[in-house]
């Protein structure tokens, strides 16, 4: 079978994805299941950075092209002229779109194949950061609706996407796609011995939240809450965020300093440490634009019970005491209330954990491998 020569539209700001090789590897080629040896693939990027990754496989080629996030949008007509160019000399067989807005520019031609993949809804991501961010956010609606005008196969991972692409009259090929929990292979070998005695949780009760420290993440009612619970309640907070600072002096001013942990970021394979000294997994996201969310998935794997913040994303994967509790408020009350209570009625707490192990099993048998259309 002839090699396919796939064209891969991205945006990396800060090296997220193309600076450092592991996570390039954890998104590219362990959640999207996009890389085959047999194909060439050519990686063209809106980024911030100056090189990409040093190590790289010799059939991908990264082109980074200058931009920042603050200037995406005066940068983004030009970037269309270099994807133009692009096509011209590379002669793509497929265009492949993580990032769906960037479909926009792709011109519609017979001569390949546009994929997307819809795994939130970024306009309404950026609007929810108000003031001026709230005209950009109306930006990419336009910019999402182009998109979707060109793609030909849209994968997608939670039931809301789907109706957003439909609501912007998709007419293309409609996939939906959960991703694979990854990195299992790690699991039964991994060492949480190492996290109960650099965080002292012998003897604790453990809740784990695993995010971007982002406003949207809504980590400060995970604080507020521990408050409310017992003394050997611990709360571990494994990620990065511009909000690490104000969640530390959240902490300290409710008295809690001591019991809460900031573990920063952590590589993908030794994740599985995290979930394992855990006995409560806390989602608290107010963002509802996004699709089922990969940690929770991680977590019901890893049979830790999860309690939710009631957005609809969490429906894809939890039904309410069947494979989680899923919040009816914002409030601290009502999650330290729920929390105490699993914890404490071991036949439910049993039942979440076998019936959410069955459900991400069976739920993500769905997933498809991007490489398998590159046919």
């Amino acid at each position: 079978m002839q090699n396919k020569k796939i064209l891969v539209l991205y945006q990396d700001w800060d090296g997220w994805f193309l600076k450092n090789y592991n996570k390039f590897e954890y998104w590219f080629k362990k959640l999207d299941r996009a890389y085959d040896r047999k194909n060439d693939y050519y990686i063209l990027s809106l980024s911030n950075i100056k090189r990409g990754i040093i190590k790289k496989e010799d059939n991908i080629k990264i082109e980074l092209f200058k931009s920042a996030s603050y200037r995406q949008i005066i940068d983004f007509f030009s970037f269309g002229k270099r994807i133009k160019q692009v096509i011209r000399e590379q002669k793509p067989d497929y265009i492949y779109c993580p990032f769906l807005y960037l479909a926009s520019l792709v011109p519609k031609s017979d001569k390949y194949r546009i994929i997307g993949f819809l795994r939130d809804k970024t306009p309404k991501m950026i609007k929810a950061g108000g003031g001026i961010r709230s005209i950009y956010g109306d930006i990419f609606y336009l910019l999402d609706y182009l998109a979707l005008k060109n793609i030909d196969t849209l994968l997608y991972n939670g039931a809301s996407l789907r109706d957003y692409a439909k609501k912007f009259g998709f007419k293309g090929k409609l996939i939906f796609s959960p991703r694979p929990v990854s990195d299992t292979e790690y699991f039964e070998d991994c060492k949480p011995d190492e996290i109960i005695n650099k965080y002292d949780l012998n003897d604790k009760k453990v809740i784990l939240t695993i995010a971007r420290l982002t406003k949207g993440k809504n980590i400060d009612l995970g604080i507020k809450s521990i408050k409310r619970l017992p003394s050997d309640y611990a709360y571990l907070i494994v990620g990065e965020g511009n909000e690490k600072e104000n969640l530390i002096e959240i902490a300290r001013k409710n008295g809690v300093s001591e019991r809460v942990f900031f573990a920063g970021f952590v590589k993908h394979e030794n994740i599985w440490s995290y979930y394992k000294v855990a006995d409560i997994f806390w989602l608290l996201s107010k963002s509802n634009f996004e699709g089922t969310p990969n940690v929770l998935q991680e977590s019901l794997f890893a049979k830790v019970p999860c309690i939710v913040s009631k957005i609809p994303a969490m429906k894809n994967i939890i039904d309410d005491k069947e494979t989680g509790l899923i919040l009816k408020t914002w409030q601290a009350k009502e999650l330290a209330e729920k929390t105490m209570d699993l914890l404490e009625n071991d036949k439910l707490y049993k039942q979440i954990q076998e019936n959410g192990y069955r459900k991400v099993i069976e739920y993500t048998k769905k997933n498809v491998k991007v490489k398998d259309l590159f046919l």
